[in-house]
């Protein structure tokens, strides 16, 4: 992690003395479902939880002590900027924090005066938490401090220099004497607390946080001991290039074309050089769907863009514009096809099925193959070449009979035509457990089964499990036993739960988990986020939906969302379409490692590490060289570093840091052709 000059901590006057502020923290405490404290109730904020504890009578851990403090009465006090009266100075710990984090502090004297708070001090871009321990009691809190509107407007705020609103705060009567406090951020959203080796405390956070401190309000303290040394644990990692998995088509998502619109000339070409850059060349269309017009000669017509709303956003619709995908195919991108909503016309009022049960407004199955197939045609016409994927609708809910008729009569209608190489893919449903049920339907529909090319589903049930990633582990085999044989394509991943629309990496490394388990537990040849470019305002929205945003500020050109990029990028950016995974074994779970080959050598590994240690990892690959080494974690955007460990003999050492990603690799990014012409 980056570090700043050292100075003397002792000597350290800087400080804003709202350290000890237990009541007013309290009184300003807002309810906030999805954090929970030390009651466990899940969805609750835990103000009034509070629990007694008689604390191990042990020593402090063992380990390299480092930055010694102290807190006593013969300390003198200061004067600090934006403090009334005195301070002790605070002792502030220089590094930046990893992703997530693992910290101790050891003490070998813990005595506070009368009134006495010590408190550690967590703090982030966006918020922080704090641990303060008076007499007998220890308070945790979280809260956030990143906007004017945490306070009410036109009313008088508190004796503060910025707003600040409480978000969780648990308590804990205590006995015994403090040896040691250690702090756990982890990769599963969880907030530890623990003392003298004994856990008193947990709750669910989404903040990152980067820097710490220790401070003391009130009198005649005797507070003295340090911080320990983070340990590094060493594991390896053993890639089989004989053992080939699946081949690998891409990574991308969806552009909207009512956002790329919005790109001025110089944002444009930059937006097809981040496409190069990242790797992201499937484009997954959302065509003109409901507001298609039945002589459909408005495809592309952006006035006509089926809008979708989401708060106070400016519409993003369905619509599709062939210029842009022409361009896309210049660079080697392909196109899947999906429907969302069809059109009144395209669909049957009343449909009875083998049971005699009425069903309204389904699809007709009919009007859908010919739907898709003129789409076929006008893409030919315009882009040089139909979509190579076309799916059977997008999160809609049909009668299995109705699903039967229509890849039946949409596989019939393309090859009567002579677009026989473009693949159908089963209909996407929104959750791998309602996939699960539309696979048991194709399975008992055979023949339905047997003409579609790929497997396909959403994964928004993942956000159940974002407090314990591996317990949908078991719905992800499910999925691949049901689906084995059919190749298969994990169409649309992002964040949209209310609760997680977060600018956190911790929350983009969440996404990362998913990634890795799709490569390995599903076996996804291709990944898709949600959207790669989507025209918004309220930036939460954009925090985790998508990819890229415009950025008015900045002349219309895009930027990152957030930290999802990084971490997706983390994956895509050096492994290209027709790579095929390859056995990689870790020997340690939480490091978590894909490995991939391809034509002419083609080699990339990436290894992610989950656990709350940093990992010196081995990488044994026989023959394997790996010019190329990308750093991903809060404070590097996949940033080429410095290689030195590469020396071509097919074993490499590495440090890899809490909540870091590293990409290996020997192969180059993609660059946009110098005669590239960009789409208007």
């Amino acid at each position: 992690m980056p570090k700043e000059p050292e100075f003397d901590l002792t000597n350290a006057a800087e400080a804003n003395g709202k350290f000890s502020r237990r009541e007013a923290l309290k009184g300003a405490l807002l309810s906030v479902t999805s954090l929970a404290g030390l009651s466990g109730i899940p969805g609750q904020a835990n103000a009034q939880a509070q629990t007694s504890v008689q604390l191990p009578a042990a020593s402090a851990p063992a380990g390299r002590r480092l930055h010694p403090f102290a807190f006593s009465a013969s300390t003198r006090k200061v004067q600090a900027w934006g403090v009334k009266g005195k301070i002790y100075p605070h002792a502030f710990f220089q590094e930046f924090l990893p992703a997530l984090v693992d910290r101790t502090l050891v003490f070998d004297d813990f005595e506070l005066g009368d009134g006495g708070a010590a408190s550690w001090i967590f703090t982030g871009p966006r918020g922080g938490f704090t641990v303060e321990f008076t007499r007998g009691q220890i308070l945790l809190t979280q809260r956030y401090y990143d906007s004017a509107g945490l306070v009410p407007l036109l009313k008088h705020p508190p004796s503060n220099y910025f707003p600040e609103l409480l978000c969780d705060s648990s308590t804990v009567n205590y006995q015994g004497v403090v040896r040691s406090v250690r702090v756990t951020l982890d990769s599963r959203l969880g907030l530890a607390l623990f003392v003298n080796g004994r856990e008193i405390g947990r709750q669910v956070s989404v903040l990152d946080v980067e820097r710490h401190q220790l401070a003391y309000t009130g009198e005649k303290p005797n507070v003295r001991g340090a911080l320990l040394e983070p340990e590094i644990e060493s594991t390896s990692v053993a890639v089989h290039p004989a053992r080939r998995r699946q081949t690998i088509i891409g990574f991308g998502g969806i552009a909207t074309p009512t956002a790329y619109v919005q790109l001025s000339a110089e944002g444009k070409r930059r937006w097809w050089e981040l496409l190069s850059e990242y790797n992201l060349l499937l484009q997954r269309e959302f065509p003109m769907g409901k507001r298609l017009d039945p002589e459909m000669d408005n495809w592309d017509r952006l006035a006509d863009a089926s809008p979708h709303y989401y708060g106070d956003n400016f519409p993003n619709g369905e619509v599709s514009d062939f210029p842009y995908l022409k361009s896309l195919r210049e660079i080697g991108g392909q196109v899947m096809f999906e429907f969302w909503q069809m059109p009144l016309w395209a669909r049957q009022r009343e449909w009875k099925d083998a049971s005699g049960a009425i069903h309204h407004d389904v699809p007709n199955p009919e009007e859908f193959a010919r739907a898709a197939l003129d789409y076929c045609r006008i893409s030919k016409q315009r882009t040089g070449s139909p979509p190579d994927y076309i799916g059977i609708l997008n999160e809609t809910d049909e009668p299995p009979e109705i699903w039967d008729q229509m890849t039946m009569g949409l596989r019939q209608a393309l090859d009567r035509a002579g677009f026989e190489k473009t693949k159908i893919y089963m209909p996407d449903r929104p959750t791998v457990g309602k996939g699960i049920q539309t696979a048991k339907d194709f399975h008992r529909l055979q023949r339905a089964w047997d003409v579609i090319d790929f497997s396909a589903v959403h994964m928004y049930d993942y956000q159940d499990y974002f407090t314990d990633p591996d317990g949908f582990d078991r719905t992800l085999e499910e999925w691949h036993r049901l689906t084995e044989g059919k190749p298969f394509l994990s169409t649309e991943l992002c964040v949209n739960r209310t609760q997680y629309q977060e600018q956190s990496y911790r929350l983009a490394l969440l996404m990362g988990q998913l990634y890795h388990k799709n490569l390995t537990l599903t076996a996804a040849s291709a990944i898709c986020y949600c959207w790669l470019l989507v025209n918004v305002q309220q930036p939460t929205f954009g925090w985790t939906r998508t990819l890229f945003v415009p950025d008015p500020s900045a002349g219309f050109v895009p930027k990152a969302s957030s930290f999802q990029l990084r971490v997706f990028g983390g994956f895509s950016r050096r492994v290209r379409e027709g790579m095929v995974r390859v056995e990689a074994e870790s020997l340690n779970p939480d490091v978590l490692v894909t490995a991939f080959a391809g034509g002419r050598g083609a080699k990339t590994v990436i290894a992610m590490n989950r656990s709350l240690k940093a990992q010196r990892v081995r990488i044994d690959w026989p023959g394997a060289s790996f010019p190329f080494k990308e750093l991903t974690d809060p404070y590097h955007p996949n940033t080429v570093v410095e290689n030195s460990g590469a020396p071509g003999d097919g074993s490499i050492e590495m440090t890899v840091e809490p909540g870091s990603i590293v990409t290996l690799s020997n192969v180059p990014l993609t660059k946009l052709p110098a005669d590239f012409t960009v789409p208007a």
